[in-house]
């Protein structure tokens, strides 16, 4: 139970204890205020949850997003491959092998090292 729980629940402890009857104007204006207070209790709850599941998710993608970086702009190359060719090749650059020489096609090399996968 929450702190704002335990603060509504003993507002209405207090309240029975004043035995205020609600049939009166002062009695339905209280009461009608506890079943607001009970309500924005509630939604605050609710609220917090969610606010929990988004932490969680933006950690998740930060977390996601933290490696997409490493592997694009560290030159992670999964196909562990060594590249002998002393240059230093870009994610996604276009990429000419000896085989393409005299096609008029270009291909884009998957991980822009200039193996073959």
């Amino acid at each position: 139970m929450g702190v704002l729980n335990e603060k509504l629940a003993y507002l209405e402890g207090y309240l029975e204890g004043l035995e205020l009857s609600d049939e009166t104007k002062e009695g339905k204006a209280i009461y009608a205020i506890i079943d607001l207070l009970e309500s924005l209790v509630e939604e605050n709850e609710e609220m917090q949850e969610s606010l929990g599941d988004l932490e969680q998710l933006s950690e998740e993608l930060d977390e996601d997003l933290g490696e997409l970086e490493e592997f694009l702009f560290d030159g992670a190359c999964e196909c562990d491959c060594e590249d002998d060719d002393d240059e230093n090749y870009e994610f996604g650059e276009l990429v000419y092998s000896d085989e393409d020489e005299g096609e008029d096609e270009i291909e884009v090399k998957g991980c822009g090292c200039g193996c073959e996968e």
